[in-house]
């Protein structure tokens, strides 16, 4: 993702298995004293049912007991649509900047996993995605949600992802839609670590290089799962929604 730099805040994953366990302990608690929420909803990758905890001014967004936001649970039900178990258990998988849920689930339940990160010393290898160490035609599927906002050559990246994938592979990209339009810093400024600030269009970019991209919507599912994002502005306290969009591209 670009040269590393001291003051980049970046977590290096050194406390990341205290910091899930502590987050399976608090779901019993929260539901015991939310009991009478109107709003109830069931989380396709741990299977807790009840109510979710905000995160920040997004409403109802988290997981009490895995801690998972609606990205995740938009990326399970994605994963368990097209991946039955027997094609799981043929599928070699790349994983950049790993959450934690999908790496148990890789895991257990797919050919071979790798894990990886520029940053962060829990992962399998650490390198940068502009420059994928490995061969062509060496993956499945490769997994980098929330990722390419922060690489200086998007680009380059994309056509690295591209390369490692076999025929008829898949790479799932998502981006957080935070305009209609995409807008790139030349230099990542001070105040921020994302390099660019994506929206809708970036999805554009996929479509110069993979042969196809689907987009899946939160309406592709039941709302009992709770994938859309609902944000509250503190200012006026009105409700609006910023759009949860995960894109396959098929290589």
């Amino acid at each position: 993702m670009g040269k590393k730099r001291k003051d980049d805040g970046y977590n290096d994953g050194k406390f990341k298995a205290i910091e899930y366990f502590l987050k399976g302990l608090r779901a019993p608690i929260y539901k015991v004293i939310n009991f009478r929420s109107a709003y109830k909803y069931r989380c396709p990758i741990c299977n807790y049912y009840g109510p979710f905890l905000d995160k920040n001014n997004r409403l109802r967004a988290k997981c009490p007991k895995c801690g998972e936001l609606e990205r995740a649970r938009m990326a399970m039900l994605v994963l368990n649509e097209i991946y039955s178990s027997e094609k799981a258990s043929k599928t070699d998988v790349l994983h950049v900047s790993p959450e934690n849920f999908l790496r148990k689930i890789f895991k257990k339940n797919y050919k071979s996993y790798i894990s990886s990160d520029l940053y962060r010393k829990d992962v399998d290898q650490q390198f940068d995605i502009q420059s994928i160490p490995y061969p062509d035609n060496s993956f499945d599927l490769v997994f980098a949600s929330h990722v390419l906002e922060y690489v200086k050559n998007d680009k380059q990246a994309i056509k690295e992802i591209k390369r490692v994938l076999r025929p008829g592979g898949l790479a799932f990209l998502p981006v957080p839609m935070l305009h209609d339009k995409t807008i790139d810093f030349d230099e990542r400024p001070p105040d921020k670590r994302i390099i660019r600030e994506t929206g809708i269009d970036y999805f554009d970019r996929y479509r110069e290089i993979f042969n196809e991209v689907k987009i899946y919507k939160p309406g592709s599912f039941d709302q009992k799962f709770n994938l859309t994002i609902d944000m509250q502005d503190s200012l006026d306290s009105n409700i609006y929604q910023m759009p949860n969009l995960l894109p396959v591209c098929k290589a």
